[in-house]
């Protein structure tokens, strides 16, 4: 009897191993990923690639010389209108005061010429007038036969001589003026233009900015820019004006209609991925060109730099990512693309049933999509959604799945 009854247990256990084995997969379900519906913030971003540009002043000496100081060096902050480096003024600063000098002498001269001449003509003028007054009185005389006629012909020789020399003074003192006036017109250029080399020597911050390189060596001489412009080996200084740093980036033409000044920008250097850089859109360009290699156009789109810290970490010439938020939804329902399901302009999700372990196919409306994620309406937040759906996938299906760090359902 004992032996009947291990059997049959042996028996019905084989049986439902067997059955359990032969059951269709159907009633199990069909093994899915799945995702949750989740409540929170919603970025869209564009992605550009560029360069980071400035204004570059290449500030060099008008006149050649030999460099007496340098002031600034490489990374320093300077205002506008600071001096950066000297040129050795010692002979000019002579001349200058030798010719101020003789320029003071001059003038001294003609002041004293002046009043030479001013005190003749007063005298001249005076005998004059006492000449011209004795003749009326002879002429006078003359009619009641009071004087000789001789005395009167002497008295007019006399007023013709006085006024030939009055004319004479005043011919001369012409004449002299315009040489001495020569001269010191001649004094002043001098002086003017030494007063100009002298300036020439001082070289001075145009804008507010920071040094990016200084060539300058004290004691070595240095030459005046060519007529084309500072040679690119030329000894300078080049300055970096201050808040113009900015990124030009290439948009491409599909992302155009998605940006506009002012939106948010995460500016990400090549040389340092790991300190991300805040900025803004300043202005889209106003000519695309295509792209190298041909394809899609692209737009320039110029980034302006909102970190202080931008001056220290970028340097024009750098290549930068430039990640622009076009859109930032503070509160929205998103879901990875994955379960998105697009099909004859239609969007839906499959909605797993927890208790039943079935779907349901949901339509849903579509506010937003980035690279990962969609900003959608239609659905309840933490809501299981089928990721990646099979396409044997059917209304009512039966499913199973793995919540990341849970079990088998």
């Amino acid at each position: 009897m004992k032996r009947w009854f291990w059997a049959l247990v042996v028996a019905l256990s084989l049986g439902l191993t067997l059955l359990g084995l032969l059951r269709p997969r159907a009633e199990q379900g069909l093994a899915v990923n799945v995702v949750r519906v989740e409540q929170g913030e919603f970025i869209r971003e564009v992605r550009a690639s560029g360069t980071v540009e400035a204004r570059v002043y290449t500030l060099t000496f008008p006149r050649p010389g030999r460099v007496a100081e340098v002031r600034v060096r490489e990374g320093q902050a300077v205002q506008a209108g600071q001096v950066l480096a000297v040129l050795e003024t010692v002979n000019e600063t002579a001349q200058r005061r030798v010719a101020a000098e003789n320029l003071q002498a001059l003038r001294a001269r003609i002041q004293a010429q002046e009043a030479e001449f001013a005190s003749n003509r007063t005298r001249l003028q005076n005998q004059l007038q006492e000449a011209r007054r004795n003749l009326s009185l002879l002429q006078a005389l003359l009619a009641t036969g009071g004087v000789a006629a001789n005395e009167v012909r002497q008295a007019e020789r006399q007023v013709k001589d006085l006024e030939a020399q009055l004319t004479s003074l005043l011919q001369n003192r012409l004449s002299t003026q315009r040489e001495l006036q020569a001269q010191l017109q001649a004094r002043q250029n001098e002086l003017a233009a030494l007063e100009r080399t002298i300036a020439q020597s001082t070289l001075r911050a145009p804008v507010a900015g920071v040094v990016s390189s200084v060539g300058f060596l004290v004691g070595v001489e240095t030459t005046a820019p060519g007529g084309s412009g500072t040679s690119p080996s030329a000894p300078a200084i080049r300055l970096v004006e201050a808040g113009s740093l900015r990124v030009q980036a290439r948009l491409s033409e599909a992302e155009i209609p998605f940006v506009r000044p002012g939106q948010p920008v995460r500016i990400e250097l090549d040389a340092a991925p790991e300190q991300p850089l805040q900025g803004k859109v300043d202005r889209l360009g106003v000519q695309a060109e295509v792209a190298a290699g041909g394809g899609s156009a692209v737009l320039p789109v110029f980034i302006r730099f909102l970190d202080p810290q931008a001056e220290a970490l970028a340097r024009p010439g750098l290549t930068a990512t430039a990640n622009i938020t076009t859109l930032r939804l503070p509160s929205a329902l998103k879901i990875p693309l994955e379960a998105l399901v697009e099909e004859q302009g239609q969007r839906f999700v499959w909605v797993v049933d927890t208790q039943s372990r079935t779907v349901r196919k949901q339509p849903i409306v579509l506010k937003a999509r980035n690279l990962t994620q969609a900003a959608v309406e239609g659905l309840a937040e933490d809501s299981l959604l089928v990721s990646l759906p099979p396409e044997t996938l059917k209304e009512g299906s039966k499913v199973s799945y793995r919540l990341p760090g849970a079990g088998g359902r």
